[in-house]
């Protein structure tokens, strides 16, 4: 079961909590559409007027689901972008699919739900589009220091690079979730390189990348995610 923090130290939190992780394992495996509150209920251990008790509605269950996910992420990767910009920041991206590889079952709840949510009337598509360009933002940002800097050169697009940048990650999850053969992080980390080198100024070009944060065993791509489980099975 995916693990999430306590939503608030109130009456009902204990209970609360455990709504939202069977929501999160279920939704990862099924997503909404194909997850009942019912099924929740069970899950957790409580009817389904006591899931509408403490979360109102479907939408808003949904919208705590993807909230309480994204307060981890951010929390666990504001390293990768704090006080960095320009090339040092782009060279951090494959930190964040080590924490999807790291965090699997969240990483696959966010796939799940935002292909869920790809029509203007979804529940959560606006919740994607911000988000969306929240980290397009990110990246946007970084360019336009770079090349206020001097290390990317000045005809980059950052609006046009930054867009490439969050279609290649969602396209690049997709894949390995798709594929146990796809290893994430070594994707990220070619495709990051080559993103560098397309944006560098000429001088800035043999800069070193950032160091790959050690693997431990099994922490591959899904293939070994998947082999490392075999004994437990």
């Amino acid at each position: 079961m995916t693990t999430v923090e306590d939503p608030r130290r109130a009456p009902g939190g204990e209970t609360k909590r455990a709504i939202l992780e069977a929501a999160m394992t279920l939704y990862a495996r099924r997503g909404v559409k194909g997850t009942g509150l019912a099924a929740i209920g069970q899950a957790a251990g409580v009817t389904h007027a006591g899931v509408l008790y403490h979360f109102g509605s479907s939408r808003k269950l949904l919208l705590a689901v993807l909230d309480a996910r994204d307060r981890r992420f951010w929390r666990e990767t504001a390293e990768t972008w704090a006080g960095r910009s320009g090339l040092d920041a782009l060279r951090r991206m494959p930190r964040l699919a080590e924490w999807n590889r790291d965090n699997w079952e969240l990483a696959k709840l966010f796939t799940v739900l935002q292909s869920e949510n790809l029509d203007e009337d979804d529940e959560a598509h606006a919740y994607f589009v911000e988000r969306r360009r929240r980290v397009r933002g990110r990246i946007e940002r970084a360019i336009q220091e770079g090349r206020r800097r001097g290390e990317i050169r000045p005809d980059a697009d950052a609006r046009t690079k930054a867009d490439e940048a969050v279609a290649f990650m969602d396209g690049a999850q997709m894949s390995a979730m798709l594929d146990p053969q796809v290893d994430l992080v070594a994707v990220f980390e070619s495709y990051t390189e080559a993103l560098v080198r397309d944006l560098a100024a000429r001088r800035a070009r043999r800069s070193p990348r950032a160091p790959r944060a050690p693997r431990g065993p099994g922490s591959g791509g899904r293939a070994s995610r998947v082999e490392s489980r075999g004994g437990r099975r």
